[in-house]
């Protein structure tokens, strides 16, 4: 399996699912950057601990796939698939997540990260059924 195949699905393993914060500097680069929903800023290990935290009181354990992984030079495409459970609802959940991620050597340096968040949250109950069709309609959430 290819080097950038392989860190990919352990940063999921240890980070997400794990909570094994220990493993980031073995798939991290120093001067990692990130994208996604917390914005575009330098990658910080004590951020990414507090987003995996708020994730785990969210959802039971997931459980990823990677249907679609492309690679081409530095970077790796993945079409990334979570499934888990709601943990106040024990619902299933289903979200895809959209990589885009650029090593340098061995580590990620650069991750691009477009999960649907706005269908999670609707998943999670924190949002309205549909809320993307009723605000494309006009109608703030309240």
């Amino acid at each position: 399996m290819p080097h950038k195949i392989r860190t990919l699905q352990t940063y999921f393993e240890e980070i997400w699912i794990k909570g094994n914060l220990d493993m980031l500097p073995k798939l991290l680069s120093p001067n990692a950057r990130t994208r996604g929903i917390m914005g575009d800023m330098p990658f910080d290990p004590d951020e990414l601990s507090e987003l995996v935290s708020m994730a785990h009181a969210l959802f039971r354990p997931v459980s990823v796939s990677f249907p679609v992984l492309i690679e081409q030079d530095d970077w790796l495409s993945a079409l990334v698939e979570i499934t888990s459970v709601a943990k106040h609802s024990n619902k299933p959940i289903q979200v895809s997540n959209q990589m885009l991620v650029r090593f340098d050597d061995e580590r990620m340096v650069e991750i691009h990260s477009n999960v649907d968040a706005l269908n999670l949250f609707e998943q999670l109950g924190l949002l309205p059924d549909n809320a993307m069709a009723v605000m494309l309609g006009g109608t703030p959430l309240r």
